[in-house]
Order: C-alpha cells, then sequence, then structure tokens
C-alpha cells in the first residue's frame, strides 16, 4: 500500500443486499475459563445453520485471542475446537492487554465483515445479526451503544465520565458510550490496520479512519461468569490511552493555562508595584493582596504539576513509539487442522 493508503472501492448497497458473506468474529480472552464453556453454548445456539442461512452467512470463525490466560481457558478452548467449533486461537507469549488482543485479531482477520466481541457475554452476540442488516443497508462500521449497563454505580459513572471526557478532548467524533463491540468491513479493517502507530486503541482508530457509520443501541449484562478483568489500574491506563490516542487537544489545553496564569501574575505583581505606597499606609489591604497572590502562586504550582503530568503521557507514548516493538508476540496458532494434525501424530 501506498503513502496514500488507498483502500479498494466501496461494493454498492444492492450487491450487499443480494451477496452471501463470511464473518469472522474477534473474541479476546483472558483468563475466561468459568464463562468459556457459556460463551461456546451461546455462540453455537445464537448462529445457528438457520440463522447463519436466514442472514446470508456462508461461513463464521471465530477468532479467539489468549491474552496470556494462566488458567484452563486455552484447554477449555482446545476442547471445543476438537468438537469441531469453528474457531482459530492465537496464543500471545503474555499478557500485552485487551487492545492488543483486538489489534490482533483485525490483523488477522479476512472475513467479508468481521465483528469484536468480549468474551464475558456483556454484549449480546444476537445484535451482531442487527448490525449486519445496517451493514448490508450501506453502513461500513456499525458500532454497539450502551443505552444500559448493568453494574455498580460507580463504574457506570466512571464509564460514562469517561465517554464525555473522550469526546470533549477529541478532535474526532467518537460516538458516546460505545466500546470495541462493532461491526466491521473488511476495508475498513484494511484501513484500521494499514496505520503505521504501535500503541493501538482500535476503538478511536475505527472512528478515525471515517468511512459509512452508525450506531446501534443495546442493552449491556452483567458478566455471565467469573471476574471482571479490568481493575482501576488497567482502566486508568486504558482512559489514558484513549485519551492520547484521540488528540492533542490536552497539550493545546495546557498551552491555554499557561498563557492565563501568566497574564494573572504580571496584572498582580504591577497591581502591587504602582500602589505600593499606598498599600504602605494601608496595611491590612497590602496584607490581603500579597495572601491573594500566595493563593495565585500555590495553584498555578498545582496547574504546572498537572500540565508536567499530561506532558509525560505523551512523551511516554513517543518513546514506546520510537522504540518500535510490536504490540504484541503470538507463540501459537491452533485450528482444527493443527489439532486433527498433532492427533495424527499421537497416534
Amino acid at each position: 500500500m501506498d503513502k496514500n493508503f488507498k483502500i479498494n472501492s466501496i461494493s454498492s448497497t444492492k450487491c450487499r443486499t443480494d451477496r452471501w458473506i463470511t464473518i469472522e468474529i474477534i473474541i479476546p480472552v483472558y483468563n475466561e475459563e468459568e464463562v468459556l464453556p457459556i460463551l461456546f453454548k451461546t455462540l453455537e445456539s445464537v448462529f445457528s445453520h438457520e440463522n447463519l442461512k436466514k442472514n446470508k452467512i456462508k461461513k463464521i470463525q471465530y477468532l479467539l485471542i489468549d491474552d496470556g490466560s494462566k488458567d484452563s481457558s486455552v484447554k477449555i478452548i482446545l476442547e471445543h475446537i476438537k468438537k469441531g467449533q469453528p474457531a482459530t486461537l492465537y496464543r500471545f507469549t503474555r499478557n500485552f492487554g485487551h487492545q492488543n488482543a483486538v489489534s490482533a485479531g483485525l490483523e488477522h482477520a479476512t472475513g467479508d465483515v468481521v465483528a469484536v466481541i468480549d468474551a464475558d457475554l456483556q454484549d449480546p452476540p444476537e445484535v451482531i445479526f442487527q448490525m449486519i442488516e445496517e451493514w448490508r443497508k450501506g453502513f461500513d462500521v456499525i458500532y454497539g451503544i450502551r443505552k444500559k449497563r448493568k453494574e455498580n454505580f460507580l463504574k457506570v459513572f466512571a464509564y460514562w465520565f469517561f465517554y464525555r471526557l473522550l469526546s470533549f478532548l477529541s478532535e474526532i467524533e467518537i460516538p458516546l458510550d460505545s466500546g470495541d463491540f462493532s461491526l466491521i468491513d473488511k476495508k475498513v479493517v484494511q484501513a484500521m490496520c494499514d496505520l503505521p502507530e504501535k500503541i493501538r486503541y482500535p476503538r478511536v482508530i475505527r472512528s478515525w479512519v471515517g468511512f459509512k457509520q452508525t450506531g446501534i443501541q443495546y442493552e449491556r449484562f452483567s458478566r455471565k461468569a467469573g471476574k471482571t478483568k479490568y481493575p482501576f489500574k488497567k482502566l486508568y491506563k486504558l482512559a489514558t490511552d484513549g485519551v492520547a490516542s484521540a488528540s492533542v487537544k490536552p497539550l493545546r489545553i495546557s498551552q491555554l493555562f499557561s498563557v492565563f496564569f501568566l497574564v494573572c501574575l504580571v496584572i498582580l505583581t504591577c497591581i502591587i508595584i504602582f500602589k505600593f505606597s499606598y498599600y504602605l499606609q494601608n496595611p491590612n489591604e497590602l496584607a490581603l493582596w500579597f495572601l491573594f497572590g500566595y493563593a495565585l502562586i500555590s495553584l498555578c504550582g498545582f496547574v504546572q504539576a498537572l500540565l508536567i503530568y499530561i506532558l509525560s503521557g505523551y512523551v511516554g507514548r513517543s518513546y514506546l513509539e520510537i522504540k518500535g516493538r510490536p504490540p504484541y508476540l503470538i507463540m501459537e496458532v491452533i485450528n482444527k487442522k493443527t489439532v486433527s494434525n498433532c492427533a495424527e501424530n499421537e497416534k
């Protein structure tokens, strides 16, 4: 691909309506042994032969990205592959993070359309059929919009605040309350994967590449089993990566803060200097101005620390990008064919 990142021509809506398609569903997995049996049972029920035929899907494939699981997740996935599940397992060498797992799935996807869904079943798989209907109408990206979340109040509020902060700071339009759950056309996946950056935030990149996008509202359920794999530490990293990926507006706001406080300090200094003789005769008013000046300087110190914090976030990301290390490493790829070959070798 050349430097202009040319994209293949867009197929017509009429062609999509009549077309039988292949779909691949990306499912990041990290220590999900408790929910995986439920996941495969649900997928088998939702994407039954009858439902695939009804939606003109000629082939479906699950791309499971194991993000360095330390429990029996891999073993459970292998068992279901042996039973005939249309799945391919990509195993990371260690835990590289959820966003890198999604990126790996996108880079290895070859289907006409690609869906992204979490293994915990908080996002209902049946919504993917609604997304396919929108794709057939001509949309290239269909993302899920969470109209309701069944989680604790603090976490719901944190997500609510984050998405609005991200939207405010972003220089592109990022839909509110939309996560990784989505259906993406093949050419959009290609455009996303062709971008050179190493630290990827797929939902921001998905918005940045453009194309024709729309959202579908759905109710987000609680986990079917197991515990959340996103403690505060990981949520914080996810949030900061998202803001840094979306824009440099925080840096521009930092510049405005610096100029604002410089002007305030200059004005305060001039007032004290030009009226110093008057203040000598009115010491109480002079002390009040010095107290105000002290408060302003203290606030300025806090803002300086905040600006250094913001700057360090961008510098850190730049440092990691410059090193050029891959966002993940795959140590093993397992599908039905490789499992069959291993079984024959054992015989």
